[in-house]
């Protein structure tokens, strides 16, 4: 949002408060401002008059103009196309230094003498306004031949650049921000008079016919005028610039001015295309299936309210009856329609998406009194009008509350003065609470905590005294600390096995997600406003975004890439979920003397390797690919404690070969399940485990959860624990393999003695016999 010092100061007293000032309330007050420009005139630039324009004896291009400068008529060369007598028009006297340091000497252009230089608006360094000289008119002041430009308070304006988050579309205008700092220095609104005076003009009914089908949640406001001459005088088309929302068209920058000073939502029509070869216009508000409002003419949509404008009705130049339209829709109606059905939208969508001032009425009092002030018009009496009450919300709230929230009591009688010149209607204030209504233009209050915003950004952050932490309960162990002591111990342990921490929003392209083969969020829990279309979605897997990493250090020319992450993703139903992700991408190890400066790639076991030393011993479980980064034949389950905590598996080489990694292995673990709240501490024998192997041969398909199950439970207890450690495939041995088993076998009691130790292997031996199929090798 740009605002400028003197458009400001039409609505709020400014006086003996500077721009920096200015600058430090916006940005005390939440409105962060990002950059101030300072448009001065310089000395010796006054106001000339054109008495006469010839051409140049020996120059096509050029102009020898009379120029009257008040106190002489000096003679003049210039090359611009618009200069013409009759002009009133800056002139830079001779010893004027120019804003780009060029100073103005007497000259001789082409054998003519030229005392001075009849000056563009760029020239002056201000915004360009057009080809050519700046013509100067009566909107900046009365104009005085002779007298110095930089007199003119109007053209050596300030302009102060907002910042403006999403929600504070009630500061997308003058009046919207001039009402912050009347709040903020404790000033006064001004409130200039805008009204109209009596007469006896066509009523609006002559012209127009405006009905409505059903009962859209919109409001509309109709006015019509005959334009006969319309031009945009100096003042308008300067203001426009500074704020970057110059128009070509004369209505459109009256449209655009009116716009920007009160932030309601105005358009114009011409009359001849809405009414064809009638003598009126009919215009029917129908209700659309989608929830919005569409205006149409015959068969044809006019608009959508609040999202776009037909340009085949738009008014041109040489229209001379003109219909004025103000517009208003709540801004959460509006965004999830236009996303979910990719609606074309003009650039007045930017305002109400953010909520524009619902304030019709305003907003064409203001536009019909520019027009009225520097356009030959004559409006038509009376309007046309939709009108859709905005649910009002009223909130109370306790000194009790605000002192919780804030840290220190606050007056009531200094709540309640802040909350009235922010626009809140105070009803009543008994026993310590207030009861209020929010605001209609204030589209981002919903609840108290945000009525206490208001009252901590306008009371000032610095002036709320500080005050040392103060602890209500006993300080304790609790599961949170666990809690962060697990995720700080964990993230140590994952630094010192070489991987490095990475850091992502959790929003992403839906348009990936599809192609990954995960699940949107319901339309209903959807993104209404997301940052940008990119990042439209929330991830399902952390894996989604830290692709782009991989990709980004990859393309740095990294071999080898240890990344892990800790952060939230969300399922179709928005439900959170806080997960851990270690991904190893490239190489395994680093180049050096052992490699012979070739390391090889990783694969799934050293993967697992610096899995397990980061998270703890685990078990593995085949299983299929649950989406389109998993691969289809290298997929795991992570099991601990016989619980399924997460997967394990190579990329997928179709997404790899999308965003060109290497051999890519990832893990993503659920982290309340990694988390272990009792830790069960099991005794230790005194006595000297054993160790023997058992080497069978099985059929190929037969698989080690299988050998497992078959094994666990039918064991005595002094088998502590098995585990594989070979297998071996050979041609000798056909559809079978061998198999190796390592048994840790310990009493609590005593030494074993060699014979039950074998009668423990015997019996493991025939279990695996009946239940797999195998022999001893």
């Amino acid at each position: 949002m740009i605002v400028t010092r003197k458009w400001l100061e039409e609505w709020v007293d400014l006086d003996g408060i500077t721009t920096e000032a200015i600058c430090e309330k916006l940005n005390a007050i939440g409105l962060e401002v990002d950059s101030l420009k300072r448009n001065r005139i310089p000395e010796k630039i006054v106001v000339g008059y054109v008495k006469s324009c010839e051409k140049h004896p020996d120059a096509d291009k050029l102009s020898v103009c009379q120029v009257d400068l008040g106190s002489a008529t000096r003679q003049i060369v210039c090359g611009a196309k618009n200069v013409r007598a009759g002009l009133y028009v800056p002139v830079a006297t001779v010893g004027a230094v120019m804003p780009d340091g060029m100073k103005i000497r007497h000259a001789k252009l082409r054998g003519v003498e030229s005392d001075g230089m009849i000056c563009s608006s760029g020239e002056l360094g201000l915004p360009k306004l057009e080809a050519g000289i700046m013509e100067l008119d009566d909107s900046i002041g009365r104009l005085e031949t002779g007298r110095e430009l930089k007199s003119y308070e109007t053209l050596n304006d300030d302009v102060i650049e907002i910042e403006l988050t999403a929600n504070r579309g009630d500061c997308l205008s003058i009046h919207g921000v001039a009402r912050e700092l009347a709040v903020g220095f404790d000033r006064e609104m001004r409130s200039p008079e805008f009204g109209e005076e009596e007469s006896r003009n066509l009523g609006i009914g002559r012209i127009l016919q405006f009905s409505h089908h059903g009962n859209p949640p919109v409001s509309l406001l109709y006015r019509a005028v005959e334009a006969e001459s319309l031009t945009v005088p100096l003042l308008i088309r300067l203001r426009l610039a500074m704020v970057d929302a110059a128009a070509e068209k004369a209505i459109d920058a009256y449209l655009n001015y009116a716009t920007h000073t009160t932030g309601v939502i105005l358009r114009a029509y011409g009359f001849s295309k809405l009414a064809k070869e009638n003598e009126k216009a009919k215009l029917v508000l129908e209700e659309l299936e989608n929830g919005l409002g569409a205006v149409k003419s015959g068969d044809e949509t006019v608009t959508i309210v609040g999202i776009s404008q037909n340009e085949a009705f738009q008014a041109d130049e040489n229209e001379k009856r003109l219909l004025l339209e103000a517009s208003y829709i709540e801004p959460e109606r509006i965004a999830p329609v236009v996303k979910k059905e990719g609606l074309e939208t003009d650039p007045l969508y930017y305002r109400t998406s953010r909520g524009s001032e619902p304030d019709l009425h305003f907003g064409m009092r203001v536009l019909m009194h520019t027009l009225a002030a520097f356009g030959e018009v004559v409006p038509y009496d009376g309007s046309s009008e939709y009108m859709t009450e905005k649910e009002k919300i009223t909130l109370d709230i306790s000194d009790r509350e605000i002192a919780s929230l804030v840290g220190q009591e606050i007056e009531t009688a200094k709540v309640v003065q802040i909350l009235s010149r922010l626009g809140f209607k105070i009803h009543r204030t008994e026993e310590g609470r207030i009861i209020f209504d929010v605001p209609s233009f204030r589209h981002d209050i919903v609840g108290k905590q945000d009525v206490i915003e208001e009252i901590v950004r306008i009371v000032g952050i610095d002036n709320i005294a500080a005050k040392p932490l103060c602890f209500t309960e006993a300080n304790r162990v609790t599961y949170d600390l666990d809690r962060y002591r697990f995720i700080r111990d964990l993230r140590l342990r994952a630094v010192a096995n070489g991987f490095f921490e990475t850091v992502h929003y959790i929003f992403c392209d839906n348009a990936l997600l599809e192609k990954l083969g995960f699940g949107k969020v319901e339309e209903a829990k959807a993104l209404l406003n997301p940052i940008t279309n990119e990042m439209d979605g929330l991830r399902p897997s952390l894996m989604v975004t830290m692709l782009e990493s991989l990709q980004r250090n990859v393309a740095m020319s990294k071999r080898r890439i240890p990344l892990f992450e800790v952060g939230r993703v969300f399922d179709a139903q928005r439900n959170e979920q806080f997960n851990l992700l270690l991904t190893w991408c490239g190489e395994k190890e680093m180049p050096s003397l052992e490699n012979a400066g070739k390391p090889a790639m990783i694969d799934f076991s050293t993967f697992a390797r610096k899995l397990t030393a980061v998270v703890g011993p685990f078990e593995l479980r085949g299983c299929e690919a649950r989406n389109g980064l998993m691969h289809p034949y290298q997929s795991a389950e992570i099991l601990m404690e016989g619980e399924s905590v997460g997967v394990v598996s190579k990329l997928h080489p179709l997404v790899a070969e999308m965003f060109d990694l290497p051999d890519t292995y990832f893990a993503e673990i659920e982290m309340p399940k990694l988390q272990r709240r009792h830790h069960l501490a099991k005794p230790i024998s005194a006595f000297t485990p054993v160790q023997r192997d058992l080497s069978v041969v099985i059929p190929k398909e037969v698989t080690y959860t299988r050998i497992k199950e078959a094994l666990e439970g039918a064991l005595p207890p002094t088998v502590e624990r098995f585990f594989p450690i070979a297998r071996y495939e050979d041609e000798t041995l056909g559809e079978r393999v061998s198999q190796t088993l390592r048994f840790i076998i310990s009493s609590m009691e005593k030494t074993l003695e060699e014979s039950e130790i074998n009668a423990i292997m015997q019996k493991a031996l025939e279990r695996l016999e009946k239940e797999c199929g195998a022999t001893l090798r």
